[in-house]
């Protein structure tokens, strides 16, 4: 085997890579060069710090990686990793991270975060024998909201330059990094409504209406339990025409999910939030030098 990144591959020969690694997977996924180029501009994937694993020259594996700063230290995130079915039960992950974690210890990335789901066995042990360890569960959504839950006093309007600075004073847990603000605002596909109260901006909610998807909601502390939610989620309902859906919720006080079941969602699916602590490693490698 051998391993380099990606930034010679073109993007048709790596979302084929992708498509062929992921076939059979727990959820159906099938890539256009389109989408997943959008998917690597808005989470910030570099290709040239993101692994690949090739055998004759062919691509067989990969790794796709991007690199942010989050309170205030730098963090890489793991936005897809797959292998080609004939060659997995090879430690490819492992080997793939031996490769690229030099290459993030240049960019002083203190740690890297991922998300798998929770029935994923092989991946989670490989992950584990990596180093990775879990840190929280992401609970995703999906249905129909119920519709006798609306406050007919909200009005709700499309808020088209979203200021995400001050939705963000709105939360009380962060979303994933796919859901992120720093992702929403590098897509066009993202449509933003406000629900205002007595013309005061009382909640928020941020969707992908082709795909029935709500990324990011929340409503200001001095708003909730006045139905404003469970509006703005009827509203993007009504707006889509279908069951709609909302990935990898992350409240550890559950209050969150509390409200989604209350409203007529239903659980479907489960992640695991796994973080490698890469300052750790780096004190471990140090030592076992001097030592």
């Amino acid at each position: 085997m051998e391993f380099q990144t990606l930034e010679n591959l073109t993007i048709n020969e790596l979302t084929k890579l992708f498509n062929r690694a992921f076939e059979e997977y727990f959820v159906p996924i099938n890539l256009t060069p389109e989408i997943l180029s959008e998917k690597m501009m808005s989470e910030d994937v570099l290709p040239d710090h993101s692994m690949g694993m090739f055998t004759g020259g062919r691509p067989v594996g990969f790794m796709l990686h991007a690199i942010r700063k989050v309170n205030n230290q730098t963090v890489a995130y793991n936005a897809a990793t797959g292998v080609l079915k004939a060659f997995r039960g090879q430690k490819a992950t492992l080997k793939m991270y031996e490769q690229l974690i030099p290459l993030l210890r240049d960019k002083k990335v203190a740690e890297i975060e991922l998300e798998v789901i929770s029935e994923n066995i092989p991946a989670i042990k490989s992950y584990t024998a990596a180093g990775f360890k879990k840190v929280a569960t992401l609970e995703c959504f999906k249905g129909k909201p119920i519709s006798a839950l609306i406050n007919h006093d909200v009005e709700i309007r499309e808020i088209v330059r979203p200021d995400f600075s001050t939705l963000d004073t709105f939360r009380t847990w962060e979303p994933s990094w796919q859901n992120a603000s720093a992702t929403l605002q590098k897509l066009d596909s993202v449509t933003v409504y406000g629900a205002y109260l007595q013309g005061e901006l009382a909640g928020f909610l941020a969707g992908n209406l082709p795909k029935a998807r709500i990324l990011q909601f929340a409503v200001a502390p001095k708003f909730r339990r006045q139905k404003i939610g469970s509006t703005l989620f009827r509203y993007f309902y009504d707006k889509t025409g279908n069951e709609i859906n909302t990935n990898n919720i992350d409240d550890p006080g559950r209050e969150t999910q509390v409200f989604l079941e209350k409203i007529g969602m239903k659980h479907f699916l489960s992640q695991y939030k796994m973080k490698l602590n890469l300052n750790a490693l780096y004190h471990e490698i140090s030592g076992n030098k001097n030592g």
